[in-house]
């Protein structure tokens, strides 16, 4: 009898608005998974937090207590919104959460005034209402435990046992899941890990240790009715204040006179170790500066935010964590994005997509277990010739790279020169070919890349398995426009080379070639070797996750394959391992035969020894 097919399952740890956004995109899939969302807030949302209180005679105010408007601008500021969050509430079932308002600006010293007027969004019944929509939505498909922490991961065979525990009742629960998806504040996420022994990338910890988060006191309650604020409430250039927000004005609260202000980070983290009684003292007459007296001392109330806005998010959309079969995202990534709410959405879009790929996998291979480790390490070769390529198959390459040129870093080789080596080698490995029309930089000119899609229609259409190439921006930037066409005219059959390296922020600009569709990448970590690197490239396999393979490069020898394969947890190698080879023509005229460039030839039993220690290596793990 055959094996049941089991549902892959997924833990997202966080119920703020990108571990909502993961499991929606999540069970969006036309094949989803089970998804369980564990937070250990009362309610759904982190800080898009909307608070109701319920009062002695009856009435129920609500407060916003987190964004107070989305894609505000100062006066001057030009930046556009992305409005994801916007976009994702008009996917929900419903009416339109979000209602555009005008919102009171009142500038700081030396303020330039602006051309037109402020305004924001904001959310009926408060902005607690896209986590709720977000819930909803999917019903008995996702299992919510709210008011819960996570005190346990534990990696088994499956995956993870996360182990949990209610803070209602002390009820503790296991959950067996393939995949986890961590999205508190990105200190808590590495406390998390660290708590449980879990390592990651030494660089990747480095890298999110930087991420800082500013505070936030939130003081909200019952005063007398605001005639001075508009519908989107006061943004404040100056003073403890930040914003002062009326919730009957912006209909979040049926009950009038329900205000929030919110102090300004740097007042905040000065007074933070303040009794709240203190901070009260302190807020209240400004506030009152705004909407009036409190009409009950005992109707007012304090809120701190340790994390509440990120101040210098990580470019990339999220963390990979490839050999754990885990994410780490939230609105501490994607620091390409203006707006932390629209951050937050992208960042659980793309840990969605990350985690689907490997669910994917998961499926393809066997539905009940994680991604194991290959059986087989991948050896490609650097060739240059015919003769080159039917060596380097004899002694053990599964893949082969054609180029011309190797001491310029290789250049297209004719079209002569693939079709003999297809033949000589009879189509036993596949073949991949360089396409670069020139020495020199990777900045090309729109004549250069004519001659890059000519030359990659030919060799595509002659049977070659895929091309290697690489375009960037005359700042050093991915050219997307270029990559794409070539990506699409190979239909994913494409590796970055070694361009890659000279890329300033390697971990996002894999996220964009992931995007662009790219098969592999091939790169040193940045350095002069692939050994010296390999504390990059661990990070860079790690953040690959399943969509995108990469293959270190650089001096790749057989005394040190098994070390980096080892350190980095690669499942493949590139190497072009070459001898002199003496050539009696040129050595008659030694003053001219410099000028023809070095003659080389592969090595056949380097190549030979790489397979060996592979071998060996994928011996030693079974």
């Amino acid at each position: 009898m055959g094996q049941a097919v089991t549902t892959p399952k997924v833990a997202i740890i966080g119920a703020g608005l990108a571990g909502l956004t993961a499991a929606h995109r999540l069970l969006s899939r036309p094949s989803p998974p089970e998804v369980v969302v564990i937070d250990k807030g009362r309610r759904a949302g982190g800080r898009l937090c909307t608070r109701t209180i319920d009062l002695p005679d009856g009435r129920r105010p609500r407060f916003d207590l987190g964004p107070p408007v989305l894609y505000a601008r100062r006066p001057g500021d030009r930046t556009r919104a992305d409005a994801r969050a916007a976009a994702l509430d008009e996917e929900l079932p419903g009416p339109a959460l979000f209602t555009r308002r005008v919102v009171g600006r009142v500038g700081a010293d030396g303020e330039a005034a602006g051309d037109w007027e402020v305004s924001g969004l904001t959310a009926t019944d408060g902005m607690r209402e896209l986590a709720f929509r977000l819930i909803a939505r999917h019903g008995d498909l996702v299992t919510f435990c709210d008011h819960t922490v996570a005190e346990k991961l534990e990696r088994t065979e499956d995956g993870w046992r996360v182990h949990t525990r209610s803070l209602r009742d002390g009820l503790e629960a296991a959950f067996g899941v393939n995949a986890l998806v961590l999205t508190p504040p990105v200190p808590q996420a590495l406390e998390l890990l660290e708590q449980n022994k879990l390592t990651i990338p030494d660089e990747l910890r480095y890298t999110l240790r930087e991420v800082r988060y500013a505070r936030c006191v939130a003081l909200y309650g019952l005063f007398a009715p605001a005639t001075g604020l508009q519908p989107g409430g006061a943004w404040i250039g100056d003073g403890p204040l930040e914003w002062v927000l009326d919730n009957f004005l912006r209909d979040v609260s049926p009950v009038a006179g329900a205000v929030t202000a919110l102090a300004r980070p740097e007042w905040s983290e000065e007074h933070w170790e303040k009794p709240d009684e203190q901070l009260m003292e302190l807020l209240i007459p400004r506030v009152r500066a705004w909407v009036g007296n409190p009409l009950d001392p005992a109707h007012v109330w304090l809120h701190k935010w340790k994390w509440a806005r990120p101040q210098n998010p990580v470019r990339m959309p999220c963390a990979v964590l490839r050999d754990l079969g885990a994410v780490i995202a939230g609105d501490g990534f994607c620091g390409a994005f203006p707006d932390p709410v629209d951050a937050a959405v992208a960042s659980g879009e793309i840990a969605a997509d990350r985690i689907g790929a490997l669910l994917t996998e998961l499926t393809r291979r066997d539905a009940r277990y994680t991604v194991g480790r290959p059986r087989s390490l991948t050896l490609e070769i650097a060739v240059t010739s015919p003769q080159e390529a039917l060596a380097a198959a004899s002694n053990g390459a599964n893949r082969l790279e054609l180029s011309v040129g190797l001491e310029v870093g290789g250049l297209t080789p004719s079209l002569g020169a693939f079709r003999s080596a297809r033949a000589f080698t009879r189509e036993a490995v596949p073949i991949y070919v360089l396409i670069r029309p020139r020495a020199g930089g990777f900045a090309y000119s729109e004549t250069d890349f004519e001659v890059m899609l000519d030359d990659a229609k030919a060799f595509l259409d002659e049977g070659a398995a895929g091309i290697v190439f690489a375009a960037l921006t005359a700042d050093g930037r991915i050219h997307r426009g270029h990559c794409s066409e070539l990506v699409r005219l190979a239909r994913g059959k494409a590796v970055f080379h070694r361009a890659f390296d000279f890329l300033p922020n390697q971990l996002a600009a894999l996220d964009e070639l992931i995007e662009l569709g790219f098969e592999r990448v091939l790169t040193s970590g940045g350095a002069t070797t692939a050994e010296t690197g390999t504390t990059h490239l661990a990070a860079l396999v790690q953040h690959a996750g399943w969509q995108i393979e990469v293959l270190p490069a650089g001096r790749v020898r057989p005394e040190n394959v098994a070390d980096l394969v080892r350190a980095t947890r690669c499942d493949q190698v590139h190497a072009g391992p070459r001898r002199p080879l003496e050539d009696h023509g040129l050595a008659a005229r030694p003053l001219l035969a410099p000028a023809m460039g070095a003659t080389t030839e592969l090595d056949p039993d380097v190549v030979a020894r790489l397979r060996a220690q592979l071998d060996g290596f994928s011996e030693s793990l079974s």
